[in-house]
């Protein structure tokens, strides 16, 4: 009988618990960032990128309002229209970080691919890329080569991929060689 009725306090006790948890707020996706925190990491962002422009006495830039930054380099011409959604975009480019402990360190290039051209193609808007590339190329056209300086939510997020950090802003010197 005390064996019982420890069995049924047990029972009890787990289906009070139970039903307590069950009625707590959980997220619906438990990989959901906190928005607050999500805020802090882009002004971190930003403020990294403002540092480095100012570090390299760069004034001449274009701020998207998605956080991306696009230093021209070289304009392509006018004549050749800006990139669209859905079409295939080549490109040269060497990606480095912009802290500036390891500003100097290349992460990635585009002549290391082993292609014939030593370059990179892309279709844009197509997730193939990191979103920082497929909407500073809408800004860009055939020719045009720029440095753009992407944030890190816009980039490889909180989690990094390989070499790069997560919640790391990157730049790519970025050349727009073709457009189809």
């Amino acid at each position: 009988m005390k064996n019982l009725t420890l069995l049924l306090s047990l029972l009890l006790a787990l289906l009070v618990g139970s039903s307590l948890i069950a009625g707590c707020k959980q997220p619906a996706n438990p990989y959901e960032i906190d928005p607050k925190l999500i805020e802090a990491q882009k002004k971190a962002d930003d403020d990294t990128i403002q540092t480095y422009l100012t570090r390299h006495a760069i004034t001449t830039y274009r701020r998207l309002d998605s956080g991306i930054y696009l230093v021209p380099l070289t304009d392509g011409p006018a004549a050749n229209p800006l990139i669209k959604a859905g079409q295939k975009v080549t490109v040269n480019y060497v990606g480095k970080f912009i802290n500036k402990r390891k500003e100097t360190q290349v992460f990635d290039a585009s002549s290391t691919n082993r292609t014939d051209c030593g370059c990179f193609s892309f279709r844009n808007g197509s997730g193939g890329v990191i979103a920082g590339w497929d909407q500073a190329t809408l800004q860009m056209r055939q020719g045009d080569r720029k440095l753009v300086l992407i944030p890190s939510y816009l980039a490889y997020s909180f989690k990094g991929s390989g070499p790069i950090p997560g919640s790391t802003p990157l730049l790519f010197d970025m050349e727009i060689l073709s457009v189809e």
